[in-house]
């Protein structure tokens, strides 16, 4: 019998969330206003009450913050009065797991690459790159194997620009968008160049180094908040999907309800 999902997908800077109906179709998604996702449990049911989220027959979590987890939590229980499911890396998956280190895993990160798998890699089975772009840049790898093989943290464009901007005494902090020219002729400018062309070519050197390990051509999925400025940097995108971790949270909740 088939069951609709909710999935709250707790990150560092916003809590999102997405119904998932029936016959897997992502039905409403939002973001909770203001973010609770560092205040108490009262904060957390003040959040989930003031935005209209239709309910669901389970509630799944995401999260990369243990500690609002464990606010979070409780909370969503009582608003939705049923379980809610905290996604794990430990558990079966659709695919074998290769990292040396799995306990260290972010869920967001299995979370991505589960949902690029999902979408593009089983039949036939073939190789996928899952590109989230936001507070870091992560890249994860699942070959055709099909293996989890693991892949890239780094920086992302916010990062990068507070590191500047707090490591540097005269060095502002400045608009997170494209310059005029690669070449700065203002300190503002200059800085943008470095922070925008500069994450975007970390990212494509990023794709291909992890691209030539593989034995076949992967299928490239992007998400995240700086998504847009990879879009011309990358050699190619298949799939922009900016709900690509509640996909995939949603798709290994369901697979284990199964397994």
């Amino acid at each position: 019998m088939s069951t609709s999902y909710l999935i709250l997908d707790i990150g560092n800077s916003a809590v999102k969330w997405g119904r998932f109906a029936a016959d897997e179709t992502l039905t409403h998604t939002g973001r909770l206003a203001p973010s609770p996702f560092q205040g108490d449990a009262q904060a957390w049911r003040t959040a989930l009450q003031a935005d209209a989220i239709p309910e669901a027959q389970r509630v799944g979590i995401v999260s990369v913050v243990p500690q609002a987890t464990q606010r979070a939590q409780p909370a969503i229980e009582a608003q939705f009065a049923r379980p809610a499911q905290v996604l794990r890396v430990e558990g079966p998956l659709p695919f074998a797991m290769r990292y040396d280190t799995p306990h260290t895993l972010g869920t967001d990160r299995l979370a991505a690459a589960a949902a690029a798998w999902y979408a593009h890699g089983p039949a036939p089975p073939r190789s996928v790159l899952a590109i989230d772009a936001g507070t870091a840049l992560t890249i994860e790898v699942i070959d055709n194997e099909p293996a989890y093989r693991g892949g890239v943290i780094a920086p992302g464009p916010r990062l990068l620009r507070d590191a500047l901007s707090t490591g540097g005494a005269q060095l502002p902090a400045v608009d997170l968008t494209a310059p005029p020219h690669p070449i700065g002729t203002t300190t503002e400018h200059a800085l943008q160049s470095g922070i925008v062309h500069g994450f975007a070519a970390m990212a494509s050197g990023l794709v291909e180094q992890l691209a030539h390990t593989l034995a076949d051509t992967p299928h490239i999925v992007l998400t995240g908040g700086a998504a847009p400025l990879l879009h011309d940097a990358l050699p190619r995108v298949d799939v922009h999907d900016p709900h690509l971790v509640l996909r995939g949270a949603y798709q290994l909740l369901r697979y284990r309800t199964r397994h």
